[in-house]
């Protein structure tokens, strides 16, 4: 269990802490000699009952807001620290305002130095405090007069503590492993080591990890858990773990990194959240905000939706997932405006109508991830279940009911039998449409054949277009589709052509001959050796990866198992052109060419000199 001390500065949150725990929290020769708390300080108790609970003392003057944010964001309770002498001041407030707007309902009181007044002054700053936090929705909370200093009413937090860590139940270890880096820094002898709490899942020693959104591979040479050594790591546990890789023992990790389980790696720049304000303090629609989430603080601007929903769009990308607790500052005044979660980590891009973006948005709000399923495929006709599944770190998850399970093995979706049967109509109709135009060409290309269906989401088309070859109400030749009974063949002279270009491409699928050479071999000018090609890419024959080069579809198809197979060799899951260049053999001038097709065609994305793998090349070809 983790225990925040909030509050104004210079309330004896630290001192506090010492007094639980006999750990001085505060770390930096600054917030010594200044007797303040500047950043986030750590401590841990064993309770008699052998449990161990962490605390984490966060600053309490308003200039380091940001680094208070960042220590509670993750936690389970909360001790607010009122001293006697001051009452509730500026900070007291904007601290209890963060906790009810990010849904922490464990918050009790201490009054502190309480050997500095008599006891009037207790009892009425104690009755104030329990105002406060009526107000703030929490009802009789436990309110404990104490002075840390001279140990005076010890025994009541020791025994609120121990009562809220007999009553806690240790957050599931289900879904992938993720930790919000709140530090990071060198140990000579043991090398980089990152701290914070896991939010999700388990980790152990030899365990591979990605930093995110940075993608650098990590792996865990050692674990402790409130300093003490261990094997594993799970949710709900105060940890630090010592990381080693080829890219990140050179790169600076900063608080406001993920550390996480490589499958959820899945940086985003866009975020629908749900939000409450702060009572007196208005959300300007457009206006820009910092938001805290994890243990990051970025730049953004939000959009006021309906129902207490918001968009947010950020500066740089951060490793969000459903759930998550985000606070929102005003950029003008620094004040808290409004918290609350992180419902949809992956919003469409695409413009959807306000009203009904909100019934999704209520839709994958609920709680339970069956349910929400069941809802949002109510209000949506459709679920992209790797999306669902990755947004709510969920294991797995089954079908329910009223859908229909489409699409490849690996990019299931869920439809309804309604959508299902509209969409698969559109498609047909279509097809027989293209043909009535076309009647001299095999079929449309998988662009151009989706290009008529945007009032459906493209993988959903996509996942339907499959259903329906796997029936035979669609054929798939190469890289067109067509209707069964559909005719259509080269023309005499380009069908005599393609017997002779054939075997040039075919003699070196990876590196097929310059549109130029095609032109020499055939004694055709370049213009219409051009031509020529590209209507044996409309048959599905080539596919054009460059303005001067058109490959076989098998050739791009081996051309992204080299870059699929570099990316799998690599602990971070990222090659180089450098790399691609080396393992294929094809020249550096080809290469760009053909890993920038491939990003277009989006089998691989770059980040920087990396690239990674987002689909196969054949899914990609159709």
């Amino acid at each position: 269990m983790i225990v925040a001390l909030a509050g104004h500065v210079d309330h004896g949150k630290t001192a506090l802490v010492r007094a639980l725990t006999g750990i001085d929290p505060d770390r930096l020769p600054d917030e010594k000699a200044r007797g303040m708390t500047i950043d986030l300080g750590f401590a841990h108790a064993v309770l008699p009952d052998g449990q161990t609970v962490g605390f984490v003392d966060v600053p309490g003057h308003e200039r380091f807001l940001t680094n208070m944010l960042a220590g509670v964001l993750s936690i389970d309770s909360t001790l607010l620290v009122v001293a006697a002498d001051d009452g509730p001041m500026p900070q007291t407030h904007e601290h209890l305002a963060v906790l009810a707007l990010t849904g922490v309902t464990d918050v009790g009181v201490a009054i502190t130095k309480i050997d500095r007044v008599d006891s009037a002054r207790v009892a009425a700053v104690s009755e104030e405090v329990r105002a406060l936090l009526a107000r703030a929705g929490y009802d009789k909370p436990d309110v404990m007069a104490v002075s840390a200093i001279a140990g005076t009413g010890m025994d009541g937090p020791r025994a609120w503590i121990a009562g809220k860590a007999a009553a806690w139940r240790r957050r599931s270890a289900a879904g992938g492993f993720r930790l919000a880096i709140d530090r990071g820094f060198v140990v000579p002898g043991t090398g980089l080591v990152v701290t914070g709490t896991v939010t999700s899942g388990t980790v152990s020693v030899g365990d591979r990890l990605l930093l995110s959104p940075s993608r650098l591979g990590a792996r865990v040479r050692g674990i402790q858990v409130h300093h003490a050594s261990a094997s594993v790591a799970s949710a709900g546990d105060r940890c630090a773990l010592a990381i080693t890789g080829s890219r990140i023992e050179k790169a600076t990790v900063r608080r406001g990194e993920w550390l996480v389980a490589p499958a959820l790696h899945a940086p985003t720049t866009r975020l629908d959240v749900r939000v409450r304000t702060v009572e007196g303090r208005a959300v300007k629609h457009a206006s820009p905000v910092h938001v805290h989430i994890g243990s990051a603080s970025i730049g953004a601007r939000v959009l006021v939706g309906a129902d207490g929903f918001a968009h947010l769009t950020l500066q740089r990308e951060t490793a969000a997932l459903f759930g998550d607790r985000i606070v929102l500052r005003d950029d003008a005044t620094g004040r808290v405006v409004a918290g609350g979660h992180v419902i949809d980590p992956f919003p469409p891009a695409r413009r959807v109508a306000r009203e009904r973006r909100a019934e999704s948005l209520a839709a994958m709000a609920l709680p339970d991830a069956r349910q929400a399923l069941d809802a949002l495929l109510r209000v949506e006709g459709w679920v992209d279940l790797t999306r669902f599944g990755l947004a709510r770190n969920l294991d797995g998850i089954d079908a329910l009911g009223g859908g229909v399970r489409i699409g490849r093995a690996g990019e299931p979706i869920l439809v309804s039998r309604e959508t299902k049967d509209a969409l698969g109509q559109a498609m047909l109709a279509g097809m027989r449409v293209w043909h009535d135009k076309h009647p001299d060409l095999p079929g449309p290309g998988k662009a151009a054949l989706l290009a008529g269906l945007r009032a459906w989401p493209t993988a959903l088309a996509e996942a339907e277009l499959l259903e329906r070859i796997a029936r035979g109400e669609i054929v798939q030749r190469n890289a067109v589709y067509h209707l069964p009974g559909h005719q259509a063949r080269l023309a005499a002279g380009d069908a005599a052509a393609w017997k002779r270009i054939e075997p040039a491409i075919a003699a070196d699928r990876l590196r097929p001959p310059r549109v130029r050479e095609v032109a020499a071999l055939l004694s055709l000018p370049p213009e219409e050796a051009e031509s020529l090609l590209v209507r044996l890419e409309r048959f599905g024959l080539l596919v054009r990866v460059a303005p001067n080069r058109f490959f076989q579809p098998d050739g791009v198809v081996a051309l992204g198992e080299i870059a699929a197979a570099l990316a799998a060799e690599s602990e971070d899951g990222a090659f180089t052109a450098r790399a691609f260049n080396e393992r294929s053999g094809i020249g550096r001038n080809l290469t760009i060419q053909v890993l920038e097709y491939l990003d277009k065609a989006g089998v691989t994305q770059r980040t920087g000199e990396f690239r990674h793998i987002v689909r196969s090349a054949a899914d990609a070809m159709g």
